[in-house]
């Protein structure tokens, strides 16, 4: 844009006939060249405009923040003691203190260091040439010259001045010294102050520590005695709890506050950063207009060169053209001249007419005349085209008077418009930086600020870390009460189950076996009880209803796995599934708590339930695999084999299944497969081609799903087992039958069996 705006002034051109329509063009460039001048104020003001509205944001975020900063510091405030907070400004002081006196010490170190080198450098310059000196000296006292007395006597002034230095830079080093000295004893006396202020926090978060330990202490050894003392202990953990809650959520309050002043420090540093991008492009687009401007004061300075050789030119020609006046007013006079010799001529010839000779200078000169007239008539040819040039020249003059006139008045535009705009832009400018400068002094302040933020921010992270350091100290004291109370109920609750066992036995063989099993699994691991069991034992107004309701839910858990497995045997596999689902739900919901007997029952009882629903969805997929295995390979048989192989198909479908044919259609078969069916194909490359059989009938080999099948129904024998000789149930003896099968006879069970396919099993 800025290119083009430098072109828009035209080169001046002479002796064009068109100059006219150029200076027309002239005017319209210069209308376009000030609408795009005008284009561009307003975009810089729309990016002032911009960067105003900007700024005024930033001004509204930096008040937000320092809004919060006070709220922060009001919480810290209340949230800390007021010795502590000294304690700590003393220590930051100290600190500071400490990291200036350190780099004291590094300055005065370098320092020494530099000037004990530069010592060293001068000894060994004034060692070297001391001798070459004094025998200089010996030498120009014995010529006794005074100029080389001179001489002598300032070197030698250099020399004393040289040793005044040394003994200058050694009183220097023993200051040095002394000054690091009493730095050293200062040091040492603040981290004296600083190691005591340390003790003495310790001693008051340790006064507190003892506090609580001591009230725990107490709370444990009251909890010997019997479950009556047990409710000032839970007192004292809820009350432990309730603190570490509390602390946990200053302490999440305080990350949150500290997570909110980066993210708005980030937010001020992106807008600084904006701030100074924008800086840059206004001091470029400055530059560019500078550039503009010089560039149209060199085009005025070729106009204004233009216009003088213009005036040069001119000038010529106005001489040029009293010269060739000059030379016609010659000219006319010798015409003039040759007239009165034409006259006296024609005189002569009418006294000489007689004569012959008269006749023939007469026509010789009648020659000589015509031969005038015919110059003549060459020179008033010339004297027209000299006035049609002279003409042509005044035109010209006057069109050079109008162009310097047209340029005159397009000067004084320019520099009028060029003033206007270096006046706004240098007034713009100079409220840009005021603006720029009041923002890095508000930025300043900002940095200084979020120093002091960050400090606090430390201190903060500190007493974060102690603070978590007590709570996990405090979540260990309440671990272990927690285990104390654990054992104590526990031994409550085996104590409770040995004399309900024990009361409500007849006598009976099983009843013993089931007490003597109860008793034995009595000592179970303490993560099988539920909370809400150890809540409702803890409570001391359980009655003998609640143990005899207990008893209850065994027989009834017992009575419901009993009905498990009958109801899986009878019913098909489908309707199966959802019976035995929701009887599980029905285990899985009983919230009530249960002996370790009822509840190894029930674990057991789930296993089972699991396994048969194993079971019952590999009985699905078979079926599924089979129908889809028939379906695909009518589709086969109808596409590819004829009519007769349909039929042979259609007859030993349900009996046997061939393999596929070794003839030339088994490719188009294969090719159907890998078109339609490239899940099967993928399949069999994994699981391998099943072996095929002959025509007469014989069953298939075991696939990997009845060698799964059989893992299965081994798993739920061994589990059965278990039940058998953890509980002492008698009560499931048909079971088995249903579990205890081979692959035929669960074929057999679902009404198809597997003949040979050419697709292979799907897994």
């Amino acid at each position: 844009m800025w290119n083009m705006m430098c072109d828009v002034m035209p080169t001046i051109t002479e002796d064009n006939i068109g100059q006219r329509h150029q200076f027309s063009g002239e005017d319209v460039r210069i209308n376009e060249f000030m609408d795009t001048v005008v284009e561009e104020r307003n975009k810089l003001l729309d990016t002032l405009s911009k960067s105003q509205i900007r700024l005024d944001e930033t001004e509204k975020q930096l008040a937000e923040v320092e809004s919060e900063r006070n709220a922060l510091q009001r919480q810290i405030d209340a949230t800390f003691p007021k010795e502590i907070a000294a304690l700590r400004k003393e220590l930051s002081l100290t600190r500071d203190q400490l990291a200036a006196r350190d780099e004291e010490i590094a300055e005065l170190k370098a320092e020494r260091s530099n000037t004990r080198l530069l010592l060293e450098h001068l000894e060994s310059l004034v060692s070297r040439h001391e001798r070459s000196i004094r025998s200089t000296v010996i030498k120009r006292q014995t010529n006794q010259n005074p100029q080389a007395y001179s001489g002598v006597s300032s070197e030698v002034e250099v020399l004393k001045a040289l040793k005044s230095l040394f003994e200058h830079h050694k009183a220097l080093d023993e200051k040095v010294r002394d000054r690091l000295r009493y730095a050293l004893e200062a040091n040492a006396k603040l981290e004296e102050k600083l190691e005591s202020t340390m003790q003495e926090l310790d001693v008051l978060k340790s006064g507190g520590k003892t506090d609580d330990e001591s009230v725990q202490e107490n709370g444990s050894t009251d909890n010997v005695d019997g479950s009556s003392s047990q409710q000032p202990i839970m007192k004292n953990s809820e009350y432990g709890t309730w603190k570490m809650n509390e602390l946990s959520s200053r302490v999440s309050e305080l990350e949150d506050s500290l997570s909110k002043t980066q993210r708005e420090l980030h937010k001020s540093q992106e807008n600084s950063n904006n701030l100074h991008h924008e800086l840059r492009e206004t001091i470029s687009i400055k530059e560019e207009q500078e550039e503009q401007i010089s560039s149209l004061e060199k085009k005025y300075l070729n106009l204004q060169r233009e216009s003088t050789t213009l005036h040069d030119l001119n000038d010529k020609l106005e001489q040029e053209l009293q010269h060739k006046e000059a030379q016609l007013k010659l000219q006319e006079e010798k015409t003039r001249a040759t007239h009165e010799k034409l006259e006296l001529c024609e005189q002569k010839l009418a006294q000489f007419a007689t004569l012959p000779e008269i006749e023939q200078e007469l026509k010789q000169r009648m020659e000589a005349l015509t031969q005038a007239q015919e110059r003549h008539g060459t020179a008033e040819d010339r004297i027209q085209r000299l006035e049609s040039q002279v003409e042509e020249k005044n035109a010209e003059v006057l069109r050079v008077n109008q162009r310097l006139k047209m340029n005159e008045e397009h000067n004084t535009r320019l520099s009028a418009t060029v003033d206007k705009l270096l006046s706004e832009s240098n007034e713009r400018l100079q409220v840009h930086l005021k603006e720029r400068m009041h923002a890095l002094e508000e930025k300043n302040m900002l940095t200084q600020e979020l120093e002091k933020c960050r400090k606090l921010v430390e201190e903060l992270q500190t007493e974060k870390t102690e603070i978590l350091k007590e709570l996990g100290k405090a979540r260990m004291e309440i671990d272990n009460i927690k285990r104390q109370m654990l054992q104590q109920e526990i031994a409550f609750n085996i104590q409770q189950t040995d004399a309900l066992t024990r009361s409500l036995s007849p006598g009976g063989p099983d009843q013993s076996g089931f007490v003597q099993s109860s008793s034995q699994h009595s000592n179970f691991d303490t993560h099988s009880l539920s909370r809400r069991s150890m809540k409702s034992r803890m409570s001391p107004m359980e009655s003998n209803h609640a143990k005899e309701w207990e008893k209850l839910q065994q027989a009834h858990v017992l009575a419901n796995v009993q009905q498990a497995f009958d109801a899986s045997s009878d019913v098909d596999m489908d309707g199966g599934d959802d019976d035995l689902d929701d009887e599980a739900g029905m285990y899985c919901d009983t919230g009530e708590p249960l002996s370790p007997s009822a509840a190894d029952a029930q674990t057991l009882a789930l296993m089972l339930q699991e396994q048969l629903d194993a079971i019952n969805t590999e009985i699905r997929l078979i079926q599924a695999e089979k129908q889809n295995t028939e379906a695909r390979a009518e589709e086969l048989e109808s596409r590819v084999g004829s009519m007769e192989h349909v039929n042979l198909l259609s007859r030993n479908r349900n009996y046997e299944r061939q393999s596929p044919p070794v003839s030339g259609r088994s490719t188009p078969q294969r090719e159907y497969l890998h078109k339609y069916h490239s899940l099967q194909l993928n399949e069999e490359d994994d699981m391998g081609i099943s072996s095929t059989q002959d025509n007469n009938g014989a069953a298939s080999p075991l696939t990997a799903r009845s060698m799964r099948l059989e893992r299965v129904a081994q798993a739920l024998a061994h589990s059965q087992e278990e039940l058998r000789r953890r509980a002492g149930i008698n009560t499931v003896p048909s079971t088995l039958n249903m579990i205890n099968y081979n692959p035929s006879s669960l074929r057999g069970t679902s009404g198809f069996s597997t003949p040979p396919s050419p697709l292979p099993s799907r897994h």
